[in-house]
């Protein structure tokens, strides 16, 4: 006999979402209509509202989500939340990050408060109507450019530099290994990484590309680095630490530029 068909319930979400982000005026608990997902027919989530927190460095997100329990609300609403913060992390250059359980933000709501000095970058009306009008667009057509947004995302978060040099390289090879031109790579060579950043980087910036991906010397030294340490295949040595950081920046840089210009020219804007 087929099992009844589960229940499902509406739940709503409040989150607090950490980082030197603050949102304008007209955001501030404005309500957004967020495009559905759907699961065999049920949404997972609809309308979101955005407000600025008393504590600096901090807003509150309030959405709602259809699932068959509370646990399973809480896993789904993670999810999505991580996604919003993904696509936020583009969009405002800034690391994002949320808790669940409310438990795990306690040491960061102390660091918040022994802030003297706070520098917070202001999200805009666009910026958020871009994030919560093409989120369930990009999961549903451009997931490796939300995977490519979480790698981002870690790097901008981490405190490691080797994992965060990794991060930031991934983000470049996820990107060319989706949206390069490989009509334009030789059949031969379509499936790797090398072929694909470069012929990624013609496609995006043709009158340069950002200064570490400019010279082919420093892309292939990148991109050995990162098969190296993602394979162990050198000893973690200070020298080695020291090369690694020194590349950090300059390739938040180039995967900043290459996700712009990306989200500026290969996506297709959800209300077209």
């Amino acid at each position: 006999m087929p099992s009844p068909e589960a229940t499902t319930h509406q739940f709503t979400i409040n989150a607090l979402l950490y980082g030197p982000i603050k949102p304008c005026q007209e955001l501030n608990r404005q309500r957004q209509r967020v495009l559905k997902g759907h699961s065999q027919g049920k949404d997972f989530f609809t309308e979101i509202t955005l407000q600025d927190h008393s504590q600096s460095g901090t807003m509150k997100v309030e959405y709602s989500v259809t699932a068959q329990s509370p646990c399973s609300a809480e896993r789904v609403g993670a999810v999505y939340l991580s996604q919003l913060c993904d696509l936020l992390s583009v969009a405002t250059r800034c690391g994002v990050r949320f808790y669940m359980p409310d438990d795990d933000a306690r040491d960061e709501r102390i660091q918040q408060s022994r802030r003297s000095t706070t520098v917070d970058r202001i999200l805009t009306v666009p910026e958020w109507e871009w994030v919560t009008g093409n989120l369930v667009f990009f999961r549903r057509k451009h997931p490796r450019f939300l995977a490519a947004a979480s790698w981002y995302r870690k790097g901008l978060l981490g405190k490691d530099a080797l994992d965060d040099f990794c991060c930031f390289w991934r983000v470049i090879e996820r990107l060319a290994a989706s949206y390069s031109d490989k009509s334009k790579i030789p059949e031969s060579d379509r499936g790797k990484a090398k072929f694909q950043i470069d012929q990624l980087l013609t496609d995006l910036f043709p009158s340069g590309s950002p200064p570490v991906l400019s010279d082919e010397k420093q892309r292939n030294l990148c991109h050995k680095l990162r098969n190296d340490l993602s394979h162990g295949n050198v000893p973690i040595t200070v020298e080695l630490i020291d090369q690694v950081t020194s590349y950090v920046q300059p390739l938040e840089d180039a995967a900043y530029a290459v996700l712009d210009a990306i989200r500026q020219n290969k996506l297709i804007d959800s209300s077209e």
